[in-house]
């Protein structure tokens, strides 16, 4: 199986599950960019949060900016 067969399976189950879609699909799909789903951002927030708990709660002496309108 090549890694583009690989690929091409991972996305598809992916997206059968609610992690992320082609972005605007209804208008035909645009290459490249995807929307994420519940289950996507779910993921996302997770991978935040574990970042956050490593990097910078464990290490007291870093300063993490934060976007404010």
């Amino acid at each position: 199986m090549s890694s583009g067969d690989k690929y091409e399976k991972i996305v598809d189950l992916a997206a059968r599950r609610g992690f992320f879609w082609p972005s605007y699909e209804i208008y035909g799909g645009l290459a490249g960019f995807y929307d994420l789903g519940p289950l996507g951002s779910l993921l996302k927030e997770n991978i935040k949060k574990l970042w956050l708990d490593y990097f910078v709660f464990k290490h007291q002496d870093m300063v993490v900016l934060i976007e404010t309108p």
